[in-house]
């Protein structure tokens, strides 16, 4: 049984670190750090690993039938992870923007 309560709280403390972590990986600071491109590369894996490991975890947690703060908590864990892609890629925010200008390359 003691296993199964560590095994519990390794998860939940994942849930609860891993989003807040992502974001401090996607913060200027840390994205000042990686100069070269060695550690760009090591940052940017570890941030995958951090993003894949706690989305899995926390549709676990949304899926299984466990009290509503939880699910609450994994919801807002989602919606870090979401945020730490796009900070890091740019990838909603660059589909999503519109140019008031219009299509480039139209005079």
């Amino acid at each position: 049984m003691e296993s199964l309560a560590l095994f519990a709280t390794i998860l939940l403390s994942f849930l609860i670190f891993s989003g807040p972590l992502a974001l401090f990986i996607t913060s200027r600071w840390a994205k000042n750090l990686s100069d070269t491109t060695y550690v760009l590369v090591l940052r940017r894996l570890f941030l995958a690993a951090i993003n894949i490991l706690g989305m899995f975890v926390s549709l676990s947690i949304i899926v299984v039938a466990v009290p509503l703060v939880l699910k609450f908590i994994a919801t807002i864990s989602i919606v870090l992870h979401v945020f730490s892609i796009n900070r890091e890629y740019e990838f909603f925010s660059h589909r999503m923007s519109r140019n008031p200008n219009g299509p480039e390359g139209q005079d």
